[in-house]
């Protein structure tokens, strides 16, 4: 069947059909059209990284971090006390050694990455690691919750605010007045 064949009162049907769907307020929805829910997912919950894995890893970048933005730890005492806080919670010896890979992982990461950026520690930057740096040398060695954004709307958390990386001076401040004079094309 072709577009010509159908009737204009088919064409009326599907065109309020498709205006329903797409409206706020209860009616036809694609669970009840495609069957389904018709209730909307519920937000996810944070990510749970409090593992061996997730640990090693958080606790190496931020070792790396700190290192590269000049606080005064000794960085090798960190990693052994990490790592024995792990034996003594009971991680087998195997285990062991995958963690202190994963560690090296992440501290090795962080550092070549950080490497190539001149402006890496910057305010927003260097208040975060001193408080991830005061937590592991606490002994907290638990990564902070990751943060899942829920689909919502068209543009799904694409414009949320959680930004630590400085991306330079304000839009139309006379600090970004200046960079924009600096990078002018001569």
């Amino acid at each position: 069947m072709t577009l010509r064949h159908i009737s204009r009162t088919t064409l009326i049907a599907l065109a309020s059909l498709l205006a329903a769907g797409c409206s706020s307020g209860p009616g036809i929805t694609t669970g009840s059209l495609i069957g389904g829910s018709d209730q909307a997912t519920p937000a996810a919950a944070p990510l749970d990284n409090n593992t061996p894995t997730g640990r090693a890893l958080h606790v190496g970048r931020v070792s790396a971090r700190a290192m590269k933005c000049g606080y005064n730890f000794d960085a090798a005492a960190l990693k052994s006390n990490y790592i024995a806080a792990e034996a003594s919670g009971g991680l087998a010896v195997g285990d062991l050694t995958k963690i202190e890979r994963i560690y090296d992982t992440g501290y090795r990461g962080v550092t070549s990455a950080a490497a190539s950026e001149p402006d890496y520690c910057n305010s927003k930057r260097t208040a975060v690691i001193k408080t991830q740096l005061t937590n592991v040398l606490a002994a907290n060695y638990s990564p902070p919750a990751q943060k899942v954004v829920a689909s919502t709307g068209m543009f799904g958390g694409l414009f949320d605010q959680d930004v630590v990386a400085d991306k330079g001076p304000s839009f139309g401040s006379s600090d970004w007045w200046d960079a924009q004079r600096e990078n002018k094309p001569q």
